[in-house]
């Protein structure tokens, strides 16, 4: 019978979890043991900075668990740990359970990169990491972990983000993304029958998309001067302000230019207002040439793409 395993990631745990954690990893549920599983969580000041995925069987006993860290100076880096499967349950892929619970969570958390260390004569640990798509990396040290000859592997955390084209059906989010973003972009009101409208004109010179994190609307962008030959513009990015920075308006930008590309333009164009610093500072990071106009309160960006 195949036995149902339950995967659960959190930064805090239950007492009677890292009970079972001990008890599946050491064998024993001494409270000095136990100690071991919570210090991993209490070392971390902040709890946004750390989590773990436990798998638990459905009797609710433990049957692998992994430990994740941020890095201290670089909060898009972080390191997995302390992995193990419970010898019954091996060979049922839980451990690449684990980590791939805890990739699609980094993505969440806006990491792009995860690091593990591997003992050079963990054959099953080697193999592991390179099934997953971890290359390895000339050792580099993670916070103040010791380097005991083992091997540093990496691999890149998948995007969450997707760009979809938005129709007059997603007019109920664009209107709300924008009214967010309305001040910021010293834009006027837009009432929800206007979107309507602009969501369903099949301008052939615009394009409109939403930025969806999974299956959930986080931003809004439209493309104009799609009729031109060398270069077309980003008129509009809105993102919702829960998800700012995040990497949001950078996968954005980043797919709007790809699109751009694809329908033969080689230069990009994009304006914003001078009092608003997060939109130039992501517009100068992603390589856009900055010119401040001296006549009005407008900043204009062009790229090579």
């Amino acid at each position: 019978m195949t036995k149902l395993i339950t995967l659960q990631i959190s930064p805090y745990l239950s007492h009677a979890l890292a009970e079972k954690i001990a008890l599946a990893r050491w064998h024993t549920s001494d409270p000095a043991w136990v100690n071991c599983v919570r210090q991993s969580l209490f070392d971390e000041e902040d709890p946004a900075a750390c989590f773990d995925v436990v798998a638990t069987d459905q009797n609710g006993e433990v049957a692998g668990r992994l430990h994740c860290i941020r890095n201290q100076t670089d909060p898009t880096l972080w390191y997995y740990g302390d992995l193990f499967v419970v010898p019954a349950y091996r060979r049922m892929g839980i451990a690449t359970g684990l980590v791939n619970a805890a990739r699609t969570r980094l993505g969440e958390l806006g990491g792009t990169r995860l690091w593990c260390y591997v003992e050079p004569d963990n054959t099953a640990s080697l193999a592991l990491q390179r099934s997953l798509g971890f290359t390895e990396r000339p050792f580099a040290t993670f916070h103040s972990l010791i380097n005991d000859g083992e091997i540093l592997f990496e691999c890149s955390i998948p995007s969450p983000f997707n760009l979809l084209p938005a129709t007059v059906t997603e007019a109920c989010f664009a209107c709300i993304l924008y009214a967010q973003n309305r001040e910021a972009l010293h834009g006027e009101a837009i009432s929800f029958p206007v979107w309507k409208e602009l969501l369903s004109a099949n301008d052939p010179d615009e394009a409109h998309f939403l930025i969806c994190k999974g299956a959930v609307p986080v931003g809004y962008l439209k493309l104009n001067g799609l009729q031109g030959r060398e270069k077309a513009r980003i008129s509009m990015l809105c993102v919702a302000k829960v998800h700012h920075r995040t990497g949001a308006g950078s996968y954005a930008v980043t797919h709007a230019e790809a699109i751009l590309r694809e329908k033969g333009f080689t230069k990009a164009g994009i304006q914003t207002t001078k009092d608003n610093y997060p939109a130039r500072n992501l517009y100068r990071k992603l390589g856009y040439t900055e010119t401040l106009s001296p006549d009005t309160d407008r900043c204009f960006y062009e790229k090579s793409i």
